[in-house]
């Protein structure tokens, strides 16, 4: 079995059966994936978490397939690199931040994914450890554990020292991941970024490579930066063809099927 875990960003319930059905081993679940991806409201997280615990149980996933949940309020474009602006929350922005986050462990997320900078493109250490505790005093209530994912705000840092800086903060706050791109718009771009963020982490905190990514990059991702997660939204291209009784859902099975199989190379 392959050490390296496959992610799918997925929308729908639907895209979480493909996701599941093609051996992933988690989904990110958001809306709104065309701009960069927001939160996903309680009552699909609550849908999607319950369909993956039946799907782990009849053995038609593996077994801790789960479902971490995007925390962003607002997205205007998926190009957001180079600019912290798009991650910059106010105080009445990382009060909703928290109140959502709080909810979809309440739902039964295994994780939340969340990211704030400030307008100079740094991590904003306060609305942060504001949307992690909220987080984490709902997983007491629920006395369970939670992953803690630093989103793709790290791409859009100013350069390879911010986002290395970022692995160590966010290894400080208590986060067991970070999603990046290396802050290129193909993570295999940025392949020189993502390896010194992996050893930036010193196998501590996992660096998830995201962004852009292809079946047919996962290997040489792997090889070229040492992660051991990837990321990748697997949609189906625009116009391609859709096979009869094909599920109502942009995740494509084949492409989802295509990155588990290249991750078993390894």
């Amino acid at each position: 079995m392959s050490l390296l875990k496959i992610e799918v960003a997925v929308e729908d319930l639907a895209g979480l059966e493909v996701a599941a059905a093609a051996g992933a081993d988690r989904v990110e679940l958001c809306t709104d994936l065309a701009r960069g991806g927001t939160t996903p409201p309680a009552e699909l997280i609550d849908r999607c978490v319950r369909r993956a615990r039946e799907l782990v149980a009849a053995r038609e996933a593996k077994p801790g397939f789960d479902v971490h949940v995007l925390i962003r309020p607002r997205a205007t474009t998926c190009d957001f690199l180079g600019r912290p602006e798009e991650f910059v929350a106010d105080a009445d922005e990382v009060a909703l931040m928290a109140e959502q986050a709080a909810e979809a462990v309440d739902a039964g997320a295994a994780g939340v994914v969340l990211g704030v900078l400030t307008p100079e493109g740094d991590l904003d250490v306060p609305a942060l450890e504001t949307v992690r505790d909220a987080a984490l005093i709902a997983a007491q209530r629920s006395a369970r554990g939670l992953v803690l994912t630093l989103h793709r705000a790290a791409d859009a840092m100013p350069g390879r020292d911010a986002r290395t800086a970022a692995v160590l903060t966010a290894l400080g706050l208590g986060f067991h991941r970070v999603l990046s791109s290396g802050g290129a718009a193909r993570a295999l771009d940025g392949a020189e970024d993502l390896a010194a963020m992996v050893d930036a982490g010193e196998g501590i905190i996992d660096v998830c490579a995201g962004g852009g990514v292809r079946p047919a990059d996962v290997v040489d991702l792997a090889r070229r930066t040492g992660v051991m997660d990837v990321h990748l939204s697997a949609r189906r291209r625009p116009g391609a063809p859709v096979e009869p009784g094909a599920p109502d859902t942009l995740t494509d099975p084949a492409i989802v099927a295509a990155a588990v199989d290249a991750a078993g190379e390894l």
